[in-house]
């Protein structure tokens, strides 16, 4: 007997930006998509808590600092200024 695994929707990327050019560069970066199709860049810092909210001292976290909505063309692509930077 074989289960089948019910495909789960992507609502995006959200990855560790590890080869960070520049100190000040998000620590996690992605595009999301909400449930109406709306999609939004996201940007996050990472932190270690304090222990005195809801984690652990030293825990760590990313709080989110850039979530804008991701302006798309025609052709369906995100514009990307650093790309012009090369």
């Amino acid at each position: 007997m074989t289960e089948e695994k019910k495909e789960r929707k992507s609502l995006g990327i959200v990855f560790p930006n590890v080869n960070k050019e520049n100190p000040n560069s998000y620590d996690l970066k992605g595009t999301i998509t909400i449930p109406d199709g709306t999609k939004y860049r996201i940007g996050a810092y990472k932190a270690q808590a304090s222990g005195t909210g809801k984690l652990p001292k030293d825990s760590t976290y990313y709080w989110m600092h850039r979530v804008e909505e991701l302006e798309v063309n025609s052709d369906n692509t995100a514009f990307d200024p650093a790309s012009l930077e090369k």
